[in-house]
């Protein structure tokens, strides 16, 4: 199995037991990183690396950015077929709430948030896994 997705696996495991235990900031935070994990999974099956997007210092990236994970798969055409546009953009969202979750310690995060964040990083896994099952059958 590819690493990025057995570690997606791991954290959508922890996000499931912390929002059972309903430490919703938490399993925000880990819903989040499992579906970014798939998400880098999902772009380095299309062959793509880092160095090929501009990082925040305005060369190539050496490493997997948020901005640049979330903004790929929300624009990339062939990662479509994948994950639609409108779970793109739930990807953002998604990052938006792990934002509040890990720094805005005045904020509260809702039983729902949280839910819907482990529903759509679940969500996110099983698509990457099903494109990467048809890549190597």
């Amino acid at each position: 199995m590819n690493y990025e997705l057995s570690l997606a696996h791991e954290l959508l495991e922890d996000a499931r037991l912390l929002l059972a235990q309903e430490r919703y900031r938490s399993a925000v935070s880990r819903a989040y990183y499992a579906a970014y994990h798939a998400c880098v999974a999902l772009l380095e099956s299309f062959g793509l690396r880092p160095g090929n997007y501009t990082g925040r210092s305005g060369r190539p990236a050496s490493r997997w950015e948020h901005g640049i994970v979330t903004a790929a798969v929300a624009a990339d055409s062939q990662l479509s077929r994948v994950l639609t546009r409108l779970v793109a953009l739930q990807l953002r969202w998604q990052y938006a709430q792990r934002i509040r979750s890990d720094y805005r310690a005045h904020e509260t995060i809702s039983a729902m948030t949280a839910r819907t964040s482990v529903e759509l990083a679940e969500h996110i896994i099983t698509n990457v896994e099903g494109h990467l099952r048809a890549q190597h059958p």
